[in-house]
């Protein structure tokens, strides 16, 4: 039996990948200014923090499978809450970035959306596979 930490290893490489990309990403200059469309980044945070709680989820469980959904869902929201905070805070730092408590907003929000659909798909493909097993 693998221990905990090589259990999680295929779930947590692309976690952290994904991690540092983000990091690399906020190092830079903003790429663009959209006054016309000014919500666009938010949305872009929404879904890049969405992609992330699915992540931080799919980690979790593959070291805790038996951990309850609402945990594992609290677990992936505060994870990625706390990164997007990090990030903020990072950002203010950065020439020609700012930290802004909206984008904040839509990471929380995009991790919260991001862990409970993959949460529902999830649940929805494991009851499929109850009803419908693969042919022999």
């Amino acid at each position: 039996m693998l221990s905990l930490p090589m259990h999680m290893l295929p779930d947590l490489v692309p976690l952290i990948l994904y991690c540092v990309f983000i990091y690399i990403q906020s190092c830079l200059p903003a790429p663009f200014e959209t006054p016309e469309a000014s919500h666009l980044d938010k949305l872009l945070h929404l879904g890049a923090y969405g992609v992330m709680a699915v992540l931080f989820y799919r980690t979790y469980l593959a070291g805790w499978p038996r951990a309850l959904k609402r945990t594992l869902m609290w677990a992936s929201v505060i994870s990625t809450a706390l990164y997007g905070l990090s990030d903020e805070i990072h950002q203010y730092f950065v020439p020609d970035r700012s930290a802004d408590p909206l984008d904040w907003l839509a990471d929380v929000v995009g991790g919260a959306l991001g862990a409970v659909i993959y949460q529902r798909l999830f649940d929805a493909a494991r009851k499929s596979r109850k009803f419908h097993p693969p042919p022999s």
